[in-house]
């Protein structure tokens, strides 16, 4: 059976089942939540009714492959390998991410150049402090590491830098959370919008930091950037 022709068989056996009903509201709700993502402003909210979408549009997914009567479809055999492999590269390979990184850029423990950045971050998560020797102004978190360029600490001052690793901290205390997330997200083909994790660290960081020493960094870092 060809592609179109197992879409046909979709349809064919959703309006013979009785559960059918079903599968549509699910849909109607993950149309709805995703419309109202776009009216609310708070980042947990926008977050929160995302992922309830995404559930929705997930179960719709696992009922219309249990309501088949053709067991042996390539939709589902390729939805699964997909979803396979998905699931290695995001809860394998990503899982030691920061361990490749770490000599991919040759990072080494801030606290040998900076001590006081691994003493901050000690007070907010369970994290080691890296800096690589980089021009370019950046940070970021991966697995239970975070990552400073040179060129980001020559960049800002001391109160900027806390904000950037507060930031960064609320990545690592919520990592345990963001595979699931980006699994979600691959399953039902609706990424996150980076924006809404991203204001959601931003959140913490302006109350770890200051609000000032949060937007400070910001400006500098989009004034190279932009």
């Amino acid at each position: 059976m060809n592609i179109i022709g197992e879409i046909n068989c979709f349809g064919f056996c959703l309006r013979l089942s009785e559960l059918a009903p079903y599968v549509a509201l699910l849909i109607v709700i993950a149309i709805a939540l995703f419309a109202a993502r776009l009216i609310i402003k708070r980042p947990e909210q926008k977050l929160l009714t995302l992922i309830g979408a995404q559930l929705a549009i997930l179960s719709a997914i696992a009922a219309a492959f249990y309501l088949m009567k053709c067991s042996d479809m390539l939709t589902i055999h390729l939805y699964l390998a997909y979803a396979g492999i998905s699931l290695f590269l995001i809860f394998g390979v990503l899982r030691f991410y920061d361990r490749i990184m770490i000599k991919r850029l040759g990072a080494r423990p801030a606290r040998e150049m900076i001590g006081w950045t691994q003493e901050f971050v000690d007070k907010l998560t369970n994290a080691t402090v890296y800096y690589y020797d980089s021009a370019v102004p950046k940070a970021f978190a991966a697995g239970r590491s975070i990552f400073l360029s040179l060129g980001l600490l020559e960049l800002l001052n001391d109160d900027e830098i806390k904000a950037v690793l507060a930031h960064e901290s609320w990545h690592i205390r919520n990592n345990s959370r963001m595979p699931f997330l980006k699994q979600l997200a691959l399953m039902t083909f609706s990424p996150q919008r980076e924006t809404d994790i991203e204001d959601l660290a931003d959140y913490f960081a302006a109350k770890i930091a200051g609000s000032d020493a949060l937007f400070s960094a910001r400006s500098k870092l989009d004034k190279i950037f932009n």
